[in-house]
């Protein structure tokens, strides 16, 4: 029987070696930046974003040209048939990409397209149309199913493309919508009016099943579901939708539960998840916007692994867009105080192990010894 001396001494002991193992990092990984050739490359100068990174790393997203796929550094651009300017959004595992190309200004339309590889294929309005007012394709899942916005008359309604067949998805009640994203068992996510255009809240959509995902106080909005059924996005917290907080649901039964926030922040969104629920966005801190990955507890300012020479050169991660499964994360960076002249450029943060110095396991391993010898000791005294 152990006296209350001895079991003190073997907790201290324990909790001491235990420490020595596993120290105190700031972070659980580093990451390591990437330039998507957009700061000192070949499409430098030409205001870059990426949008969303897949499992195989390719990249989707656009300039002030067109939208982009990149395979590494290198970018392909995509067709932007007879529009102005293409708009590269979701990508899945096959490459293909779901975004739209804005017309002309006397259009004032846009198409709904989705690439594979470089080439264009444009999506149906609703009304059998290939071009229609505000049509855009928002999320791409693996089965090429697509889901966006097409103008229905008389408002924008959330739609899911079937090859390039259109079909109105319907709403919370209200007379418009959006959906954002799809996974590959078909659940789709995004906002949508209630009754009487009273309010727009999360919306999940399982077949003809519409779930109000509901709220923190005011509006809401899901950007991103996963194939687990995890959903992502942001709600104002007020009625007065003032404020906003990023949040994530775990199921469409689920509450939104706020993520937790960087110090100081006013408001903060999250747009995009993987497999293992790692989800990535942006913060709000004293009129700048800060990259930010929100990991289990963890609630990280990405610019912490910004190069410090780029840094210097006024270089700051303003956005994280996309996350796969990997933990590989993609958005667009900004040089320049003012949002309106400000420089944009596409980068890529690769996650690599955070590595344990050999003198900690050194003194560590030694430590757990000494804890072990003195157990022996004090188990030959009882």
């Amino acid at each position: 029987m152990f006296t209350i001396r001895q079991t003190l001494q073997r907790s201290a002991l324990l909790a001491l070696g235990v420490l020595a193992l596993t120290g105190s990092p700031a972070y659980a990984q580093n990451y390591v930046f990437s330039d998507l050739g957009t700061i000192t490359g070949p499409y430098a100068g030409n205001s870059a974003y990426a949008s969303q990174i897949n499992n195989l790393g390719q990249v989707s997203g656009y300039d002030n040209l067109s939208g982009l796929i990149w395979n590494g550094n290198t970018a392909t651009r995509l067709d932007n048939l007879e529009g102005l300017r293409g708009y590269g959004g979701s990508i899945n595992d096959s490459g293909h990409v779901g975004g739209y190309i804005d017309l002309p200004v006397e259009a004032d339309a846009s198409i709904a397209a989705r690439w594979d590889g470089s080439a264009a294929t444009p999506l149906q309005a609703l009304g059998g149309a290939t071009q229609g007012y505000a049509t855009t394709a928002n999320g791409i899942n693996n089965h090429d199913q697509l889901v966006g916005t097409s103008w229905g008359g008389s408002s924008v309604r959330p739609v899911r493309w079937d090859g390039t067949a259109v079909a109105d998805i319907g709403t919370l009640g209200g007379s418009s919508g959006t959906a954002w994203d799809i996974n590959d068992a078909g659940a789709i996510v995004g906002e949508s009016n209630t009754q009487n255009d009273d309010a727009s809240h999360a919306t999940h959509w399982n077949g003809t099943t519409i779930t109000d995902l509901g709220t923190l106080g005011g509006s809401s909005t899901a950007y991103g579901i996963n194939d687990a059924g995890q959903i992502v996005g942001f709600s104002y917290v007020d009625v007065e939708n003032t404020t906003y907080s990023a949040v994530k649901w775990l199921s469409q039964a689920d509450a939104p539960i706020d993520l937790g926030s960087l110090p100081g922040v006013v408001n903060d969104l999250a747009v995009n998840l993987n497999s293992v629920g790692q989800l990535v966005g942006y913060s709000e801190i004293g009129g700048g916007i800060h990259a930010t990955l929100w990991d289990g507890d963890q609630v990280i300012d990405l610019n912490d692994f910004l190069p410090a020479e780029l840094a210097a050169a006024g270089w700051h991660l303003d956005f994280a867009s996309g996350i796969n499964d990997h933990g590989v994360i993609v958005g667009y960076a900004s040089q320049g105080s003012d949002p309106d002249a400000a420089i944009t450029a596409a980068y890529m943060l690769t996650p690599t192990p955070v590595p344990v110095p050999a003198a900690v396991w050194l003194f560590g391993s030694g430590l757990i010894g000494l804890a072990g010898l003195a157990r022996r000791r004090m188990a030959m005294r009882s």
